[in-house]
């Protein structure tokens, strides 16, 4: 059995484990995401949230209502960075393991259009991170390389408002997901068609084959028996 891993974040987690619940559930991925909150809100559940689940593994995914400046005033991209950092020494002095996810792109922040050039905030924020996870004991999760359009947008196709993502910008992210926290894809063990079904109800079909065999096998000496 796979050790627990809890998501810890914002809106973005709290959609995650909604629109890939059976991806979640399938790898004892526990999502805990509170939407609209800050990294710095996220700081005072953060051990709660580690230890109310048991979890042996955390990803942490928030800044963005940092830089939409939700609490109501400018953060540096490099002292949310040192946010996250401090969330990411209190799991390693858990001994929980952990990995921190790339902000997503976004041209804008829709609900606080007064927040200047979006994307070069997210993209210094994901820089500082890059730089200085593993010096907290984290992985790094580069979502933005896979999601952005080049221009520091998200891709239409992933996107609801231009900054939260659709189903299909969560599934894309998927494998990149799965494959950083040494999970295997879903797919491999549930959806592959016909192949998959077989794999996870084989045993229950030969185990009713013999029985039946069995059956069989009991009658013809019981009227062996009787001649």
């Amino acid at each position: 059995m796979v050790a627990p891993i809890v998501f810890i974040g914002d809106s973005i987690t709290e959609a995650w484990g909604f629109h890939r619940a059976e991806t979640f559930a399938a790898h004892d991925l526990i999502p805990r995401g509170g939407s609209g909150q800050t990294a710095r809100w996220i700081t005072m559940r953060f051990r709660r949230d580690l230890d109310e689940t048991g979890a042996r593994g955390v990803h942490l995914l928030c800044g963005v209502n940092d830089i939409g400046r939700n609490e109501g005033f400018f953060v540096p991209a490099d002292e949310i960075g040192r946010t996250l950092a401090g969330m990411l020494d209190e799991a390693r002095a858990m001994g929980v393991t952990a990995w921190v996810g790339s902000i997503m792109p976004a041209a804008r922040i829709p609900w606080n259009p007064e927040v200047p050039d979006a994307p070069a905030m997210i993209a210094a924020v994901n820089a500082w991170l890059r730089d200085h996870a593993h010096e907290h004991g984290a992985t790094f999760i580069d979502y933005h390389a896979v999601l952005g359009d080049g221009s520091g947008a998200l891709r239409r196709a992933y996107t609801t408002d231009g900054l939260h993502l659709s189903p299909a910008g969560y599934k894309a992210i998927e494998p990149l997901m799965l494959s950083a926290l040494g999970r295997a894809p879903v797919g491999d063990v549930h959806h592959a068609p016909g192949g998959a079904t077989r794999r996870k109800f084989g045993g229950r079909w030969r185990a009713v084959l013999a029985a039946a065999v069995a059956i069989v096998i009991a009658g013809l000496i019981l009227m062996l028996a009787l001649r």
